[in-house]
């Protein structure tokens, strides 16, 4: 059979077919035989070697003709037959094809043998492959797992382990020389075809990832692409492989870099990137041109254009201009991201440094330029990637500094994109510029704007002596002598002229002091033929001169004339002014560099501080991103100095009340960073390094700030990071003892150990001594932070007597302050604090206090009534004590309302763990004695005793209370272990004690503070008192009505009735936030006098009109005070002129919105309260205030009831202003079935008041609004009610029809459909009141009635309040039932 040709098919059917000269199949072998058959031929194989192929090809085609029906034993006994035979066929042909000249006999059987063995390799491969899809798709239909499926898949044979053996055997024999079996030597394209598919085929599978099985199949195919001109096949199969298998990008990409570098293919990369962009261009053309690039697709050729680069990128180079049309593309966005990151890559690797050539400098810049352009992509995403792109080419320094400036100001506009991941990425982009700039390490606008100005003098002193002015008295001269010159040179420049000896002679040095000469002796003919003859030495002049007209020509000769005579005469030679001239002209080069250096430096300055506020703004962003970034970028901005970075370093601490952790971390790192870390080893270079850095901190800080900076410091406290090192040296700078120390560094030095105090009180407690010798006696300041740092005791938890020295020493300064000082509040505050948190007996040095007080100001008021004819008083004194009065009162309630209670609770609690000792001792039998029994009673006198406010009557009262508990104990069988407070009871007797204790002996009338009352109040009410007395006076008075329930009863009114009539805003504003502290102390009382502080919030004075939204939004949000019909005033601040207390008022109807049902229960009232004709509100101010209050009720159940009762509302509405807000608000709710069913059910109660124009323009926007984009079941209601209107209007159309009759005929017309109610109906309505709609107290009931009625009202009105959606499923009620309001009652809170 060796005279056939063996013919590669391109479908196996084709070798059944018979062709003269070719090999055809003439018998398929049945499957049962096909065992036996492998045998004969394995035996024929061991017999005649390859050759045997040639006689037994179609049993092993038969294998390939049967496919997925053999078993695998049977494959792959042909498959191992195949493998062995072609590792033997590389032996069998490697003498024969190192022959000079082969036989034609030879070739032709060898090449059959080749093809032969070649096909049936291959194609056993692919029915393997095709097998195990086939059992594979079985096991996941049947559910095969575990090891069962392992053992399967080792039992077929065909594991990534084989396949690996069959491509290596595939690459052996392609390393033969096989071409010279061809004849000529030239494989066909079947065959190179042929052997490259299983590579391919290993390409789109999971096997690739293995890198001996990608090196092997690139091995391959870099063989068939050098010896078999495979290179345009390889290319479009690569690329198709790429574009549909996503996990063959990176074997691929490691591939195309095999290939470039071991088989010297260094275009096989640029070709793949042309072919890729055909393939990508083909597919938008076949997809119809508009949107049809695959994704997929797409994103996998970007991804392996992207790696390629980094790979190859010298070779990749020139390749990016075929992909740049994709950048105009929309289609793709990660297509653009990959061509961009490629020009990224080959600038950063190929295009970057100072030696490029001409040709790389401009596909530098046209890259630079794609990049920039696209930082305004359209895709939030390519705009993300190249800011990154960005800052990697800066931080490599491959940005040219004539760019830097632009994409500087074109990353700051990022910051205002709506993207998050965009502003963090132009965050990042300028924290790169920051860092990686080619400028200064220190970026100081200020110090660079200083350095620009004096070096831009220097260069003007340089130039001006390098190109000197024209002597002014030479310019005169000339002026006068100019027309002369004009004449002659006019007149004899034609005349040809021949070198004279003399002007041959003249020499360079001489020149111009020859011209200047003939000049001043009038020889002006002689100074032209000089300036002539000097221009035949510069050729080019006289070749530029040579081409003017004549009078052109005449100007030139007069200017250089001119130039000549008018500049100051040489003191020195021509050769030594050169040298001059060449030394100034370097300078000049230096300090212009030096100048152009410093203006990039001012204006990068510039631009990063102009970015700074953008930045700023983003740290109170929502974005984690954008906080985590600005918090980043302050911290680098600091290291550089930058002075608009301060604001947003100081405004970073107030994140550290952020909720978000991570916020709050990142804080912390960035201050610890910024003021804790140094690089100096030395322990003391560090603690000064690290106060200086602190104290230049807290000098700039405000008191917000000041308290956030107070949070960190305790946190660094903790973990140890402030050393005693560096408080020693803060102690040095307060007291000055380190050279330079100014006031203001003293001063921050001083708050920042009150800030470690608070942390660490021990400071304070091992230099009492100095505070009291240096902070006490020094200057306002100083003994206001010493006082701060003494309060910092209290957390000792320890008290000290009242003669100790530092309350003598604080008494004394407090004293010297009080007469002496322009300032005293601040001190006697912390003071006061100070003395009630650690003297055990406060009251005494406060008494002591206040006497010498008194005493100073008797005594002062004595001498100013002697020296003056009309008797004065210190009105500043005056002021400093009443502002102590009222502190002392204050500090006074909260020690025995804290301090005093807690110490008689904890004390409960140890008597009742003795209790219970006892009790388990009488258990075990042991008995109590006498002695032990009356303990408890010893304890508790002595506690009670040391209540150290109350006055000696009330001790004795109580002592004799004990003592008569103790001979009742005594004299009875019962101990206080059985009859004696214990738990709750025992602390809410102790709380009632102490209560009365507030009641009766700290303002009551034999105390010492009360002595003063008649003086507050008389100040208070005086409209002779000055405004600064006034608010004083207020602000101490109400502090007395906060400690007595008894004064704060008798202070209301008086209170009320200066907020009412007094002019002055500070004691306004000091009654309304004391009237809000009242109420948390004493509700029941103030109650009747709360709609006083509703009518402040339409005062004429913006800051009243703060306060009040202020207090109220409180005191109602935390249900001190009942939301009440009233609350429609709060409503019309929602449109107050000034936005400030428009956002308040807002905020407080969006937080009430919150609160159960609390803002649906008085919707209804705000809405007839804001229509009623007697308030009067604006109609546009009206519909916004309802626009935005109504968008706050998002229940579906609330707003079906809100529909009903204000479609019953038409029926009390008497006004036609009434009827279009009413409708108004019935369009603003959005409606379900049931709300339009409601709608439609109550149309009885509007139907005639659809007349009024403004009502129907309502519900046509209703109806309109509300069939957008609606179900049918809800259109079909729409149109319901759209009929039923229309019928409304035809009835009233025939209505008036039959008046306009009657009238023709004489007859009386019917009452109208709506009369006007009764003005007494209608004030019996607003009269009365609902639970829900309380309107402001009537202030003719008596205070006895108020009491009485709130007994019988406190209940029911509990049990409206237990749950939140009661109003939302009450039933409809009758027409008079509905919002009608029962008479005016009281509610009771009880104080927890």
């Amino acid at each position: 059979m060796s005279n056939f040709e063996f013919a590669i098919p391109l479908q196996k059917d084709e070798l059944l077919e018979s062709h003269a000269g070719q090999y055809h199949v003439e018998d398929i072998v049945q499957p049962r035989l096909l065992l036996s058959k492998l045998q004969d031929a394995a035996r024929a194989y061991n017999s005649v070697g390859v050759d045997y192929i040639l006689e037994h090809f179609d049993t092993y085609f038969s294998i390939i003709v049967h496919g997925t029906k053999l078993e695998w034993n049977v494959i792959n006994k042909g498959f191992d037959h195949m493998v062995r035979t072609a590792k033997n066929l590389c032996t069998h042909l490697d003498p024969i094809l190192k022959e000079q000249d082969i036989d034609a006999d030879v070739r032709t059987k060898n090449l059959n043998i080749v093809k032969m063995v070649m096909y049936l390799f291959t194609q056993i491969m692919k029915t393997k492959d095709a097998k195990l899809a086939a059992d594979n798709s079985t096991k996941l239909t049947l559910g095969k797992k575990g090891k069962k499926a392992a053992d399967d898949e080792e039992f077929c044979g065909w594991t990534e382990s084989d396949k690996q053996g069959a491509l290596i055997t595939l690459n052996l024999l392609l390393q033969q020389p096989l071409p010279r079996l061809w004849d000529p030597p030239l494989a066909e394209d079947n065959f190179v075809s042929m052997v490259a598919e299983p590579c391919y085929k290993a390409l789109e599978e999971q096997i690739v990832k293995n890198k001996t099985v990608r090196e092997i199949v690139f091995q391959v195919l870099g063989v068939l692409i050098k010896k078999y001109n495979h290179g345009t096949s390889c290319l479009i199969k690569l690329v198709q492989v790429l574009q549909m298998v996503e996990h063959a990008v990176s074997p691929i990409c490691a591939g195309v870099v095999q290939l470039t570098k071991e088989f010297g293919l260094g275009t096989f990369g640029p070709q793949m990137v042309r072919e890729i962009a055909e393939a990508l261009a083909s597919s938008e053309e076949d997809n119809g041109g508009a949107g049809g690039t695959e994704q997929g697709a797409a994103r996998n050729c970007g991804a392996f254009l992207l790696e390629l680069t980094k790979e190859l990128p010298k070779e990749m180079a020139n390749a990016i201009a075929t992909l740049q049309p994709y950048l105009e593309s929309d289609e793709s966005y990660t297509l653009r991201i990959s061509v961009l990151g490629m020009m990224c890559e080959v600038v950063s690797v190929e295009l970057c440094g100072e030696g490029l050539s001409d040709a790389q400098r401009i596909q530098r810049d046209d890259f630079l330029d794609d990049l920039y352009e696209h930082m305004h992509d359209m895709s939030a995403y390519v705009r993300h990637k190249v800011l990154q792109f960005w800052a990697r080419l800066q931080r490599e320094g491959s940005v040219p500094l004539a760019r830097q400036r632009a994409v500087l100001a074109r990353a700051a506009a990022r910051l205002r994109d709506r993207a998050a991941l965009v502003r963090k990425a132009a965050i990042q982009l300028l924290k790169v510029f920051l860092e990686c700039n080619p400028f200064s390490a220190q970026l100081k606008l200020d110090l660079l704007e200083e350095q620009l100005k004096t070096e831009q003098e220097i260069l003007e002193d340089l130039q001006k002596k390098l190109n000197p002015g024209p002597d002014p008295e030479l310019v005169k001269k000339w002026e006068k002598i100019e027309k002369d010159v004009i004449t002659t040179i006019k007149e004899k420049m034609d005349i040809l002229t021949q070198d004279e000896p003399m002007l041959s002679q003249a020499t360079l040095e001489n020149l111009y002091d020859t011209i200047r000469k003939s000049i001043r002796e009038k020889d002006y003919y002689k100074a032209f033929l000089i300036v002539k003859h000097t221009e035949r030495q510069y050729p080019e002049a006289k070749l530029l001169r040579c081409d003017m007209n004549k009078s052109d020509q005449l100007e030139y000769f007069v200017a250089l004339l001119r130039n000549v005579f008018v500049i100051p005469e040489r003191r020195q030679s021509l050769t030594q002014q050169c040298e001059n001239e060449l030394a100034l002209y370097k300078k000049v080069e230096e300090k212009e560099s030096i100048v152009a250096f410093l203006m990039e430096s001012v204006q990068f300055s510039r631009m990063i501080s102009e970015a700074v506020p953008l930045i700023n703004s983003l740290l109170m962003s929502k974005q984690a991103g954008d906080v985590s970034e600005a918090i980043d970028f302050f911290t680098t901005a600091h290291h550089f100095n930058i002075d608009s970075a301060k604001e947003g370093i100081a405004n970073m601490l107030m994140l550290v009340w952020s909720p978000d952790l991570e916020k709050r971390e990142a804080v912390e790192r960035a201050y610890r960073e910024m003021y804790l870390e140094c690089e100096n080893k030395a322990e003391r270079g560090r603690a000064f390094a690290v106060a200086a850095r602190l104290l230049r901190l807290a000098a700039r800080l405000d008191r917000g700030a000041a308290l956030a900076l107070q949070h960190l410091v305790d946190s660094w406290v903790a973990r140890g990071d402030v050393t005693p090192a560096i408080v020693q040296v803060f102690w040095e700078m307060f007291l000055k003892k380190i050279d330079g120390t100014t006031d203001t560094d003293s001063y921050a030095a001083l708050s920042i150990l009150v800030m470690i105090a608070k942390a660490k009180p021990s400071v304070a407690q091992a230099n009492i001594e100095i505070i009291q010798e240096h902070g006490l006696t020094a200057d306002y300041n100083s003994r206001c932070l010493s006082a701060q740092l003494l309060l910092s005791l209290s957390k000792k938890n320890q008290r000290y007597p009242a003669e100790h020295s530092m309350f003598t020493s604080l008494f004394d300064s407090l004293m010297e302050t009080f007469s002496n000082f322009n300032k005293f509040s601040s001190f006697a505050g912390y003071s006061i604090d100070f003395i009630y948190a650690v003297c055990d007996t406060p009251e005494a040095i406060c008494t002591k206090l206040l006497a010498e007080m008194y005493r100073r100001i008797e005594k002062e008021t004595v001498k100013n009534n002697e020296n003056e004819e009309e008797g004065s008083i210190p009105t500043e004194l005056l002021l400093r004590f009443i502002f102590v009065l009222g502190h002392i009162a204050l500090q006074q309630l909260i020690y025995l309302d804290i301090n005093v209670y807690s110490e008689l609770r904890r004390r409960n609690q140890v008597r009742e763990e003795r209790r219970a000792e006892e009790k388990r001792k009488k258990k075990a039998g042991a008995f109590a004695t006498p002695a032990r029994r009356g303990r408890p009673d010893a304890l508790r006198r002595a506690t009670l005793m040391n209540a150290s406010s109350a006055s000696a009557a009330s001790r004795s009262h109580r002592n004799a209370s004990l003592a008569s508990n103790k001979d009742s104990n005594t004299n009875t069988t019962m101990t206080e272990e059985e009859t004696g407070l214990e738990g709750a009871v025992a602390d809410d007797a102790d709380a009632e004690y102490v209560r009365a204790v507030c009641e009766r002996d700290i303002v009551g009338s034999d105390c010492a503070l009360a002595r003063y009352m008649p003086l507050l109040r008389h100040l208070l009410a005086s409209p002779q008192a000055t405004p600064a007395l006034q608010a004083a006076a207020a602000l101490a008075y109400t502090r007395f009505m906060l400690v007595s329930s008894s004064v704060c009863e008798e202070g209301l009114q008086l209170m009320m009735t200066v907020l009412k009539r007094s002019k002055n805003v500070p004691l306004r504003k000091n009654l309304i936030i004391a009237f809000a502290d009242l109420t948390l102390r004493f509700p029941n009382l103030t109650q009747p006098w709360t709609h006083h502080i509703y009518h402040t919030l339409s005062d004429e004075e913006l800051e009243i009109r703060q306060c009040a939204v202020k207090m109220l939004s409180f005191l109602v949000l935390h249900e001190m005070v009942r939301v009440k019909g009233q609350i429609a005033d709060m409503a019309l601040c929602c449109a107050d002129k000034d936005p400030r207390v428009a956002a308040m008022t807002r905020l407080f109807f969006k937080q009430l919105s919150h609160k159960g049902n609390a803002l649906y229960n008085v919707m209804p009232d705000i809405i007839s309260r804001l229509s009623d004709p007697e308030l009067d509100v604006p109609e546009e101010k009206y519909r916004v205030i309802m626009k935005y209050i109504t968008s706050l009720i998002q229940k579906d159940r609330q707003m079906e009831a809100l529909v009903e009762k204000l479609c019953q509302r038409f029926k009390l509405s008497t006004e036609e202003r009434q009827w279009r807000d009413l409708a108004y608000c019935l369009s603003l709710f959005t409606y379900n079935e049931r709300s339009l069913k409601k709608l439609i059910e109550n149309l009885d109660c509007y139907k005639d008041k659809l007349h009024c124009s403004g009502v129907m323009e309502s519900f046509t926007t209703l109806m309109n609004n509300t069939s957008k984009m609606a179900r049918n079941e809800i259109k079909t209601l729409v149109t319901e009610l759209g009929d039923k209107i229309e019928e409304c209007f035809a009835v009233r159309e025939g209505e008036e029809g039959e008046r306009g009759e009657r009238a023709e005929r004489g007859e009386a017309s019917p009452e109208p459909a709506t009369p006007r109610r009764k003005p007494a109906r209608r004030a019996r309505r607003r009269s009365s009141t609902s639970p829900d709609e309380n309107e402001p107290p009537n202030t003719q009931y008596t205070p006895q009635s108020v009491r009485k009625s709130k007994r019988k009202v406190a209940p029911r009105a509990n049990r409206r309040n237990d749950s939140d959606e009661s109003d939302e499923e009450e039933q409809p009620k009758k027409e008079n039932e509905v919002f009608k309001k029962p008479t005016s009652r009281k509610v009771t809170r009880k104080r927890n």
